[in-house]
């Protein structure tokens, strides 16, 4: 469908950022009375999800590596968004699961996932942790001695030797060396590889690396550094083996990328005190007058995103041949954990204006019933403009102003970008941040003020009567909130 630009028109930046809608997302913002029931329902703040763009993205993505003629095996990041569905959609296509908690390993495996489509890459493995990871036939990725000593001290007994992957450090592009604090240096690889050959317990079945950012640059070195390691482990065993390379496959959030190079250059005028903030306090979010440095938001609009990216790793020429050549030689099984790609098109976050007043500067604050931690990563801004559904009745003035959220504390900004509102805003609008599924409606939420967190539901695509609970909020799973306390006592 093509989606109404009525839909943007409620609110945006003073410099639009308008971001990229999913066709349900669009059906839903039109649809004030059913957002009504749910919110009557579910309460807000609320998390709205669809799975459907999941399925799209997982097959997209493995359609790409496939076409090359690898063994492909995506490894959904599960730190990126907490609901079970998605843990069940990737059991049922079939892909594996990166997980970095014991929580999370232990509800992949109640789930049905097999331990030999579950790694564990926690940044701190406990005991508790191994010893589940072990049980469940999970693979373990082996960052640092320590680990490997608790591994073998925990898998001592078992009826097999324990999966492990070893991760990777000291990679370096153009000269430059890419710090990670993560893994073990290149060179200690052959070794560590040998006294595991040797163990009774473990078994190397791959080797596993996670780079920063998002340049395809850095993959592609990270990857010919990688393979004459790979050559010295298995000789020419064509043994399954695989190379994972981790995430950070980028992805755009906006409708028109061209939108971020004028937001940038309004930035840099507003810095430089060629117009009016658009921005709280004139913040650069990272950014100096001048047009030095880099704002500190996650890159949303970019040029080589998802299959796209992928295909330029495999598609690099080296040595006379392909990446994706040199790995099908070796005979490697290709992984790659990617989260927020994945979960692209995937989510939204919804919550009520309670107010608008005025700031001791005289500028239009409006209160929104969500903290920040609700729609946030560890980014200092999500670069995309919220969206609003006008509550019924009559409209106020038209403002401008700053979103402002539930902690008791002067920084509490939902975004720190300058608002329009050409409609006026009033109690009962409902603000709605768009894509929020991957690494923004769960990485950071925090109950802090003994605020509950936003509940989880899931609309099936093309079936409007069809809105679920994500298990992830079953009341065994999270403490009950006020309401169930009180249908308890009354019961």
């Amino acid at each position: 469908m093509t989606i109404p630009q009525s839909i943007f028109s409620p609110c945006h930046g003073v410099v639009p950022l308008r971001p990229r809608l999913e066709n349900w997302m669009a059906e839903l913002l039109q649809d004030r009375p059913r957002l009504d029931a749910l919110t009557d329902r579910f309460g807000a703040p609320l998390n709205i999800q669809s799975v459907d763009p999941f399925r799209r993205n997982i097959a997209q993505l493995t359609d790409c590596v496939t076409d090359y003629g690898l063994p492909f095996l995506p490894m959904f990041a599960r730190k990126a968004n907490k609901c079970l569905s998605y843990v069940q959609a990737a059991r049922d296509m079939g892909i594996g699961i990166d997980t970095a908690s014991h929580a999370e390993v232990e509800q992949c495996l109640e789930q049905g996932l097999p331990g030999d489509r579950i790694v564990c890459t926690a940044a701190v493995k406990d005991r508790a942790l191994m010893t589940l990871c072990v049980g469940g036939g999970v693979t373990v990725i082996l960052d640092n001695e320590d680990e490997m000593e608790l591994l073998e001290d925990v898998a001592e007994g078992a009826t097999k030797p324990v999966s492990v992957g070893l991760r990777l450090n000291g990679f370096e592009r153009d000269g430059t060396k890419l710090y990670s604090r993560f893994g073990f240096p290149l060179t200690q690889i052959p070794t560590l590889a040998a006294r595991i050959a040797a163990s009774e317990t473990l078994r190397l079945d791959g080797l596993h690396f996670h780079l920063n950012g998002y340049r395809a640059e850095d993959r592609i070195a990270a990857i010919l550094q990688t393979l004459p390691l790979i050559h010295k482990i298995k000789g020419d065993s064509t043994a399954p083996f695989f190379l994972d390379i981790g995430g950070g496959i980028p992805m755009n959030y906006l409708d028109d990328v061209a939108e971020w190079e004028t937001w940038l250059a309004e930035l840099d005028r507003a810095l430089s005190g060629d117009r009016a903030p658009i921005t709280q306090h004139n913040d650069g979010l990272g950014r100096k007058a001048g047009g030095d440095g880099k704002v500190d938001s996650y890159p949303v609009a970019q040029s080589l995103v998802q299959e796209n990216w992928m295909r330029r790793i495999l598609d690099h020429m080296a040595d006379g041949q392909t990446v994706a050549a040199h790995l099908r030689d070796a005979h490697i099984s290709l992984r790659c954990e990617p989260g927020r790609s994945l979960l692209d098109g995937c989510g939204m976050t919804l919550a009520r204006v309670a107010f608008c007043k005025r700031d001791s500067a005289g500028i239009p604050v409006i209160g929104v019933q969500m903290n920040r931690t609700q729609s946030r990563s560890g980014f200092a801004e999500f670069a995309i403009d919220p969206l609003m559904v006008p509550a019924p009745g009559p409209r106020k003035e038209p403002i401008e102003g700053y979103l402002a959220g539930t902690y008791c504390t002067e920084s509490e900004w939902l975004t720190r970008r300058k608002m329009s509102f050409p409609q006026g805003v009033k109690a009962g609008d409902l603000m709605v941040f768009p894509n929020t599924a991957g690494y923004l409606m769960h990485f950071l939420e925090s109950r802090s003020h003994q605020f509950p967190l936003a509940r989880n539901v899931f609309v099936t695509e093309g079936n409007a009567g069809a809105v679920t609970l994500d298990d992830i909020d079953d009341a065994l799973r999270i403490a009950p909130d006020i309401s169930i306390l009180h249908e308890n006592l009354l019961s």
